[in-house]
């Protein structure tokens, strides 16, 4: 038996409230054969009624999906991965990690950590997506197309670093996303324990696929 049982505020559909006699519902069994299920637990717990009422939109639910896993951290771990497969032979580069990147990953678990058995799990993804966006802005400021051949041994520091923060996030978001951060564990071999990972120089990373497809933006289900 359970010591302790999370219990959330309401949630509405559309901004009614949910009814399965109206056929008001978000069915289980539809939503999971039309979309992946890594998205459905991140936009719930994202956007859930920890403390206040809250409402579920398609509308929303796609744009979450398209703009956060897709758009941010997917875009950030296929284009990081990527780039190293087509110009370094899917072999991780030469570099050092960055003692600011180090600290905000050390930083990331102990306080995501915490707010997880707190029972605030939409504080510590919120935590998380404030690194993945830290890590877009990172990437695109430091240029590795240009400093390809412009400067080499910066732009392998640079998909290092990348690299690193790749490995650690996808551990810090498996309770959330479980399967998609399995994926990413596989492709960089390693484990899923709650601790600082570093991947070796020269691993060579296995052929990867798109980590998030994008969703069009049309309701699967009909409602009343």
């Amino acid at each position: 038996m359970p010591d302790e049982i999370i219990s959330s505020e309401y949630l509405t559909l559309e901004g009614s409230k949910i009814s399965t006699s109206r056929n008001h519902a978000i069915w289980i069994k539809d939503i999971i054969e039309k979309y992946d299920s890594d998205s459905i637990r991140y936009f719930l717990i994202s956007n859930g009624p920890e403390k206040r009422d809250a409402d579920f939109t398609w509308n929303e639910f796609i744009n979450s999906h398209n703009g956060e896993l897709l758009g941010a951290y997917g875009n950030f771990v296929n284009r990081t991965l990527i780039f190293i497969e087509k110009y370094f032979d899917s072999k991780i580069p030469e570099g050092i990690l960055d003692d600011e990147i180090s600290s905000k990953i050390n930083e990331l678990y102990e306080i995501c950590g915490f707010y997880i058995e707190k029972a605030y799990l939409k504080d510590a993804l919120d935590k998380i997506f404030e690194f993945v966006r830290y890590s877009n802005k990172y990437f695109d400021t430091q240029q590795p197309w240009i400093t390809r051949t412009d400067d080499l041994d910066e732009c392998k520091n640079t998909l290092y670093n990348c690299t690193q923060i790749i490995a650690n996030l996808t551990v810090l978001l498996k309770p959330f996303i479980p399967f998609s951060s399995e994926k990413v564990c596989n492709w960089l071999n390693i484990s899923d324990e709650w601790k600082t990972h570093y991947i070796d120089i020269g691993y060579i990373i296995p052929r990867i696929d798109i980590l998030f497809n994008r969703i069009d933006k049309i309701a699967p289900v009909k409602l009343n």
